[in-house]
């Protein structure tokens, strides 16, 4: 069974083996505004009329255009499914392994947050009866923990090249930076 969207703006979808089953598909995709609506223009909907922080919405703003959009953006909202979501977000990961820009799990999470949240928002609105990207199982994203610069780690790093991805000076590293750098500036 496919979608397709005519020159006109209607959409087609065969496979149906009844005509009620088909008018029953059709009322569910067009929900209670009696129009069917894609993922895309929900987005930007939604978007437009979200009212938060505007690092937050510029946040949202950067997922929608460079991930949400162009993986799901023609779908229809009543179609998506958990399925979708998880190849949008296989198709991401592969994308930035080739193009050797690997992407953390942390960025996905925070994609996945967007994404939710624009769910969520369709939900209140009867728009759809259930968020995929809720439902979509992720793993987590293990924070750093921050470690000291002892003398035994900075030892390490200067060895073997290796450092903690997270470490913080001690009170007397600060200060010989500082009493290093004053008069520099």
């Amino acid at each position: 069974m496919g979608i397709s969207r005519s020159a006109g703006g209607v959409y087609r979808r065969g496979g149906y083996r009844t005509r009620k089953a088909a008018e029953e598909v059709l009322v569910r995709l067009r929900g209670p505004t009696g129009t069917a609506i894609t993922v895309g223009e929900w987005l930007a909907r939604w978007l437009r009329e979200h009212a938060g922080a505007a690092s937050t919405v510029a946040g949202y703003a950067n997922h929608v255009r460079l991930y949400l959009s162009p993986h799901l953006g023609g779908l229809l909202l009543g179609e998506l499914t958990v399925e979708h979501v998880r190849e949008m977000f296989a198709s991401i990961v592969y994308k930035h392994q080739q193009d050797g820009w690997p992407i953390r799990q942390a960025t996905l999470n925070r994609i996945r947050a967007t994404w939710r949240s624009a769910l969520n928002a369709a939900l209140r609105d009867a728009l759809i009866t259930e968020n995929p990207a809720a439902l979509l199982a992720r793993p987590t994203a293990r924070r750093p923990r921050a470690v000291v610069w002892t003398a035994a780690r900075v030892e390490h790093w200067e060895r073997t090249g290796e450092r903690p991805a997270v470490a913080v000076w001690t009170a007397e590293q600060t200060a010989a930076f500082l009493h290093a750098i004053r008069g520099l500036g």
